[in-house]
Order: C-alpha cells, then sequence, then structure tokens
C-alpha cells in the first residue's frame, strides 16, 4: 500500500513538473515575441501595417519564402501582426489581472479579517458582480463608450481602445480574488502566528500585511496565473465582436474577424492568429496548474 502511494505521488508529482515545464516554454514563447516584436518585425522586412503585397497581386496571399505566415486581406503581413498581436495580448492580461488582484485582495482581506457586518456587506457585494455573466456584462460596458479616444481618462493612453478593455477586465474580475483571500484569511487568522502577532500588540493592518497575507500568496500566484489566460480570451473574443481593440491594431481577435469570410478558401488568414490564442491560453493554465500543485503545502514528499 505504501509502495502504491509512493508511485501514486511521484506520478503526480512527475506531471505537475511536466505542466510547469510546458506552461512556462509557451509563457516565455509569448513573452519573448511580445518583447521582441520590433526587433524581429525588423529582421522580417514588415511593420505590422505595411501593405506588402504588389498592386497586381490580389490579397491575401498564401505562406512564402517573404511571407512565411502569409498575408492578411488588405496584403498586410500576417507573422509581423502576430508578434505585435502578442504585446497587446500579454498588455491586457496582465494589467487586467493585476487591477483585480489588488481590488480582490483589499476587499477579501478586510472581509476576511473583519467579520461582522462589515464582511456580510461585501460579501453582497461579490455576489452582485456574480449575478451578471462576465462576458456580457464586460461586453456591455465596452459598448457603452462608443468613442474612447475621446473619454477625459482613456484619451491619454497610446491605445484608449486597449486601456478601457483592460480596465474593464480588472474592475469586473476582483469578485473571485475577493472570495477566494477571504477563504484564506478565515482559515488561517485563528492559527498561532496570527493570536500570537494579536497578542504581542501587533495591529490589524501589521497583521495582515505580514503575517496573514503572505500566507495567503499560494492561491493568489496560482488565481492570477490562471485570470491572465482568461483575460486574454476575453480580449481576444472582445476584439472578435469589434467592441476590444480597434483596427488596424493587430489584435487576434481582430485579426480573426477579418479573416473569417475568407477562412474556407484561404484558412492560414485565421489559423494563425486562432493557433496564437490557443497556445497562450493553454500556456498560462498549464503554468498556472503546475505553480499550484508544486506550491500545494499539502502535498506530501514523494
Amino acid at each position: 500500500m505504501t509502495v502504491d502511494r509512493s508511485r501514486a505521488d511521484r506520478s503526480s508529482l512527475l506531471r505537475s513538473r511536466l505542466s510547469l515545464l510546458v506552461g512556462a516554454a509557451l509563457v516565455g514563447l509569448l513573452v519573448a515575441a511580445a518583447a521582441g516584436a520590433p526587433l524581429l518585425s525588423r529582421v522580417v522586412g514588415y511593420g505590422p501595417f505595411d501593405q506588402v503585397v504588389p498592386r497586381d497581386v490580389a490579397p491575401p496571399t498564401p505562406p512564402d519564402r517573404d511571407h512565411p505566415l502569409g498575408t492578411d486581406a488588405l496584403g498586410r503581413d500576417l507573422l509581423s501582426r502576430l508578434l505585435y498581436g502578442a504585446r497587446i495580448s500579454l498588455l491586457v492580461g496582465v494589467l487586467a489581472e493585476l487591477i483585480a488582484l489588488g481590488l480582490g485582495t483589499a476587499v477579501g482581506a478586510v472581509a476576511g479579517y473583519a467579520g461582522g457586518r462589515l464582511d456580510a456587506f461585501l460579501m453582497r457585494a461579490t455576489d452582485l458582480v456574480f449575478a451578471f455573466p462576465t462576458p456580457l456584462l464586460a461586453l456591455a460596458i465596452i459598448a457603452a463608450i462608443p468613442e474612447p479616444e475621446s473619454a477625459p481618462i482613456l484619451r491619454r493612453l497610446p491605445f484608449p481602445s486597449v486601456g478601457v478593455v483592460f480596465l474593464v477586465l480588472g474592475f469586473i474580475g476582483w469578485a473571485g480574488i475577493a472570495r477566494l483571500v477571504r477563504a484564506e484569511f478565515l482559515r488561517i487568522r485563528g492559527r498561532e502566528f496570527a493570536q500570537a502577532a494579536r497578542a504581542a500588540g501587533a495591529g490589524g493592518a501589521r497583521v495582515v500585511l505580514r503575517h496573514l497575507l503572505p500566507n495567503a500568496a499560494r492561491p493568489l500566484l496560482v488565481a492570477g496565473t490562471l485570470g491572465v489566460g482568461g483575460n486574454i480570451l476575453m480580449e481576444a473574443w472582445l476584439s472578435f465582436l469589434g467592441v476590444g481593440a480597434r483596427p488596424p491594431l493587430p489584435s487576434w481577435g481582430t485579426m480573426i474577424t477579418e479573416g473569417q469570410e475568407l477562412f474556407l478558401a484561404r484558412p492560414w488568414v485565421c489559423i494563425a492568429p486562432g493557433l496564437a490564442i490557443l497556445l497562450a491560453v493553454l500556456g498560462f493554465n498549464l503554468l498556472g496548474d503546475g505553480v499550484g500543485d508544486l506550491l500545494d503545502a499539502r502535498r506530501e514528499p514523494a
């Protein structure tokens, strides 16, 4: 029985490490593509907005030596647009999740530590957010801002249409984080180290910041990693519907929209951005699962 359990633990640990390695490789590839987009585009020889197809040729053109992924319906190089699209996806995914983590951690920490009526009020607020489907709520809010370029705050951003996406996703994504943090605080606030800190005269803020939050970091790290992948998928979906990143920005969702009418005749226009979305989301999900398994305090050594 002990041998079987030891084998099961080793097998589970191997799967966790494999998930972590594959996820880290995919996320690293995405980060490298986003960070190196300007340099890689110079190597390719074309920018994301350059119309490179000769006037006597009808785009889109299939993959060839000069354009490894082909060109789109407007004659622009798909590889260059895919690289710059990685920047938009990563920007939205990370910034939206940072906003959600900040708001959700603050709300969950206050609710879990204070308890009582304040806890009940904050949890009813999270229930109100959960009452609306997140995709439809995000779609409704973003669609209500038809011209982000003219909005007082958004117009100061380099790409206002991208800014409104990560702001909305961040401000509606905090509820799940808040519940997670509250649950962790309720589980650990009665432990010896927290009671000892209060007995030593530490204030509530010090107990939360120095003792409770560090012990709740593991689930937050996992939730944040998974949340980035979800935000990338949401941004692509919103851009596909025409309310996310506005053309000519090379969002992967917009690239699929621009090529959907040509999918049967010229599938490469949609396959490249669709595969990029798949690999990016898969990478963050695998990374989050692997990190969660390896940091699980309840795991017994093999």
